[in-house]
């Protein structure tokens, strides 16, 4: 049996079934260096901070996106607020939106003669903007 990489065939609704449910990693859209993805771990935690720093303090970058799915919104939430409380809450902006994502799983029967059934749920994210207001910005590039 082979799994059909294209969701879309024999795509079916969230159901009950008869099998085993493996589920696809979610798909991502191509990324930046600007882009932080949070999972639920709490040991990455301190290196997503650093790097957030990294990226709008030293490296400059006009803006970093932290991304956060399902149960690693809260994650996401936690760390946009670690990184403007170490920045200093009133040199950075955050624009925050939310979003809801079609994530595919895959259901594999338990007798052999089924076929491999792909189906579809829903997830909520947050995405979560970070940029460093004007003036700290200009005044960070003079000392460049």
């Amino acid at each position: 049996m082979d799994v059909d990489d294209n969701p879309t065939k024999d795509h079916i609704k969230r159901r009950i079934t008869d099998g085993v449910v493996k589920k696809r990693k979610p798909i991502r859209p191509s990324t930046s260096r600007a882009d932080i993805y949070v999972t639920r771990e709490r040991r990455k935690f301190n290196g997503h901070l650093q790097r957030a720093r990294k990226l709008l303090v030293d490296r400059h970058y006009p803006h970093i996106t932290i991304h956060g799915l399902g149960a690693a919104i809260q994650q996401a939430i936690q760390l946009a607020n670690a990184i403007k409380a170490s920045i200093g809450s009133n040199v950075v902006s955050m624009d925050v939106s939310t979003d809801t994502v079609t994530l595919y799983d895959d259901v594999v029967p338990q007798d052999n003669d089924s076929k491999i059934v792909t189906q579809a749920r829903q997830n909520s994210a947050i995405h979560i903007k970070m940029t460093l207001v004007d003036s700290v910005r200009s005044k960070i590039n003079a000392k460049k």
